[in-house]
């Protein structure tokens, strides 16, 4: 019996045990938002998100109709203890992975 419920312990993991937001590496929200593309059907979901927004430790950015300037000390981690030989002045906004070039002016003086 045991080597049969080994056998099968990914199918049962994959569908009694882990939601659809869990999963390595990808969870079952995305694979199913992969097969949608995949077969060329439609790939949205209405009426929001399953995703818990308000738990502890999830972030999210808001706009705001009155924006504040900005300390730039108070943007930038130190990275690097006593010890480190070059410790790194780390921006909590960074911009990685995007060409410059395919960016207007107004969307990198906004960065």
């Amino acid at each position: 019996m045991r080597y049969l419920l080994e056998l099968i312990r990914p199918e049962i993991f994959q569908y009694f045990v882990e939601s659809d937001t869990e999963g390595m590496p990808f969870d079952r929200e995305n694979r199913s938002l992969i097969y949608q593309r995949a077969k060329s059907e439609r790939d949205t979901t209405s009426f929001g998100t399953k995703i818990n927004v308000y738990a502890p430790g999830y972030e999210w950015g808001n706009h705001s109709l009155q924006a504040k300037d900005l300390d730039a000390a108070n943007m930038r981690v130190a990275i690097g203890g006593p010890d480190c030989k070059q410790p790194y002045s780390c921006s909590l906004l960074n911009i990685s992975a995007m060409s410059f070039g395919s960016l207007s002016q107004n969307a990198i003086l906004a960065f």
